[in-house]
């Protein structure tokens, strides 16, 4: 039975882990939050590893506030950046493997093609700095790794775009939502299940990063006019540019990943955004 640690348990990401550990019993999932394991401290590490001994780490624990990382930029490298390389140097000492989450963040959203693994990195917020940042210590520690990044993360978990819209529906009757940005939204559960139905096999690690979201584009506009769909609700969804939007940070304009190489190399067939969608909203309609 292999034996992963996952962090960041109480994450959104790391919810999405737990809801579907059910799947893979035949794998002992280790759930701790920073409470249990503090990514940033080898001494929490090694004092959990000695009691709890295991294969791998999927890393969940991360800082995710865009808004918040433009004044609170110490924090967010401190966990994105310090806090992965601390992970990675506490994982090669001790022969073990990381998988990672990034972001989209990490370009800057000029591209008029999707961006795939190699494309030049060139975040334009402090939030996409920290990710970077991250990104490149794992690589020079050169521990055993590979990298998921991803973009427009969703799930029935945590704070995200659907669960917010879902909530607004409660209290407006009109919101602006910008059509001027596009992305492949990425559902925590399906990236989720991806990671735990490949992560045995050899092939694994070939790649230190994967790009991956649902097969799809779409821009935030009509991501919220399809969870209203969803939710068979009245609420007025009004297009607006992102210069009209009220927002302290800059983002990719265009977040389009390529994932040409997680499809070809696992033989995936990505599920569509719309259809994972529906099963997000069916999740939290029966939680």
């Amino acid at each position: 039975m292999a034996k992963y640690l996952i962090t960041g348990a109480d994450g959104q990401l790391g919810q999405c882990f737990q809801a579907i550990a059910h799947e893979f019993s035949s794998d002992e999932l280790i759930f701790v939050n920073q409470d249990k394991v503090d990514i940033t401290s080898t001494e929490s590490l090694k004092n959990f590893y000695s009691n709890n001994p295991f294969e791998g780490i999927i890393n969940c624990a991360a800082y995710t506030f865009v808004e918040k990382a433009e004044k609170e930029e110490q924090k967010a490298n401190h966990i994105n950046a310090f806090g992965v390389k601390n992970l990675g140097a506490f994982a090669k000492d001790n022969s073990l493997f990381v998988v990672h989450f990034s972001t989209d963040h990490v370009f800057d959203g000029n591209n008029s093609r999707p961006y795939n693994e190699e494309d030049r990195k060139n975040p334009i917020n402090k939030y996409g700095k920290s990710k970077h940042k991250g990104e490149e210590l794992l690589k020079k520690i050169k521990c055993t790794h590979t990298t998921f990044r991803i973009s427009w993360l969703f799930s029935p978990f945590g704070n995200n775009f659907v669960k917010t819209i879902y909530k607004l529906t409660e209290t407006e009757k009109q919101i602006k939502v910008v059509n001027d940005q596009w992305g492949r939204p990425t559902y925590g559960i399906d990236l989720a299940r991806v990671v735990l139905q490949n992560i045995s096999k050899s092939i694994f690690f070939n790649y230190d990063s994967y790009n991956y979201g649902q097969l799809g584009v779409t821009t935030w506009s009509e991501f919220a006019s399809k969870i209203l769909k969803h939710k068979n609700n009245s609420l007025n969804i009004i297009p607006c540019l992102s210069s009209e939007y009220s927002s302290k940070v800059k983002r990719p304009r265009y977040a389009v990943l390529d994932t040409t190489r997680i499809e070809s190399h696992f033989s995936l067939k990505i599920l569509n955004w719309e259809l994972a969608l529906k099963d997000c909203m069916n999740r939290i309609q029966r939680s």
